[in-house]
């Protein structure tokens, strides 16, 4: 009995170390912070990849556009709905991914937090919008990857 609680501890300890050592290796200074506090949407560049936030029937209700800051190395998503909008904002690459949700309100113009993508490492936007009750007022889209 004493054997198998020694091994136990032993494994949890090695596990604690493991995570230690892997979990925050992948976390960047600007990974989840906003683009205009922090100065990096001064050199930010439309990457042309855009998708509009559609209904369950096909009916636009906003557009979802991604970014890059070239002095950061930064992604973000955009959102452009109506100033009753609500809804979240994610950016990913294929290592990890921030969120934003946003209220309604700011003329209906809303951006998310960034991600750490230097260039050559591909990113995509994606967006929600609810503008009522119902599925006719709720609305998505993705954008296509940009890799800059």
């Amino acid at each position: 009995m004493k054997i198998h609680v020694a091994a136990v501890a032993v494994s949890v300890t090695a596990i604690s170390t493991l995570l230690l050592t892997t979990g925050p290796a992948s976390a960047h200074p600007y990974d989840g912070k906003d683009p205009y506090r922090t100065g990096c949407a001064s050199t930010k560049v439309f990457t042309g990849k855009k998708a509009s936030l559609k209904n369950e029937v096909g009916d636009s209700l906003g557009t979802i556009r991604l970014y890059y800051s070239r002095r950061c190395g930064t992604n973000w998503g955009e959102v452009r709905v109506s100033k009753n909008g609500s809804g979240q904002i994610t950016v990913f690459t294929s290592a990890k991914s921030r969120s934003f949700s946003y209220r309604a309100g700011n003329g209906g113009h809303h951006w998310g937090n960034m991600v750490y993508a230097p260039s050559g490492v591909c990113a995509k936007a994606t967006g929600s919008v609810t503008v009522g009750i119902g599925r006719a007022n709720k609305g998505s889209g993705t954008t296509a990857k940009a890799c800059d």
